[in-house]
């Protein structure tokens, strides 16, 4: 069996004969296609392969998801399933800019729109002919409507996670009903880190609790990475904490 390593330069390898513009882009594979843009973790195609022990059924299996996505003559966007996702700002840029539809969140971070369709995350492109305002309503709207509950880290540390993990687990932070349970546990003056995806990290505001967070964040093992800074909400103002505060 391939290693991530060997099995990622396959994969990228063997997509380029299919989809002259399919790259590595930290860890996604993304594959071009104007105005098309899809972008999949190689992790979850990683993960179909050890599954089903076959690369050529797992090769074949991903150019069909692909090409469906690619293959559309218009971008439609599924409502029910649109979401914003927090990415580092430099996500998608260098010498291959996706274009992607961005906003800026706070501080280092951007806010990113995609389509979920399981597995595979489309993101919404600036090119897309699509209303902007109605995407970016409904993805908020999809947002608040997730519920995941803030548990303890340990039982002594004013530290907390959430219980299920999700794609939105860093996102998340930015709902509603999140924000209402920070605010009820902690207060409007903490600590947070999102170092991937499906990772979101609350702390009670502690000098001590700041080398804390830096350690889970260095711990944190999903490849789909958010920020390895640590931040301080002050009055729903976010920013990269300043250790002398």
């Amino acid at each position: 069996m391939l290693t991530i390593a060997d099995f990622s330069r396959k994969i990228i390898y063997d997509l380029n004969k299919t989809f002259p513009k399919a790259s590595l882009q930290g860890k996604y594979v993304v594959v071009e296609s104007d105005p098309n843009s899809v972008s999949i973790p190689v992790s979850s195609i990683y993960r179909e392969y050890q599954e089903i022990k076959d690369y050529g059924k797992t090769l074949t299996s991903y150019i069909r998801i692909i090409s469906d996505i690619l293959n559309q003559y218009k971008f439609k966007i599924d409502y029910t399933n649109v979401y914003p996702m927090l990415k580092s700002r430099m996500f998608g840029k260098g010498e291959k800019d996706l274009d992607f539809y961005r906003e800026e969140a706070f501080a280092d971070l951007d806010t990113l729109y995609v389509t979920d369709a399981g597995e595979v995350f489309r993101f919404v492109l600036k090119t897309d002919d699509v209303n902007f305002d109605m995407v970016k309503k409904a993805a908020w709207e999809n947002l608040n409507k997730m519920r995941n509950p803030l548990v303890k880290l340990d039982k002594v540390l004013e530290i907390y996670t959430l219980k299920f993990t999700t794609d939105y687990n860093s996102t998340l932070l930015l709902s509603t009903a999140l924000q209402n349970q920070i605010c009820k546990k902690i207060g409007r003056d903490y600590l947070f880190a999102i170092p991937s995806a499906t990772t979101l990290i609350v702390g009670k505001l502690c000098h001590e609790y700041i080398k804390i967070i830096e350690s889970l964040i260095m711990i944190d093992n999903d490849p789909n990475k958010v920020s390895d800074k640590v931040y301080r909400c002050k009055n729903g103002i976010f920013d990269i904490i300043d250790e002398r505060y």
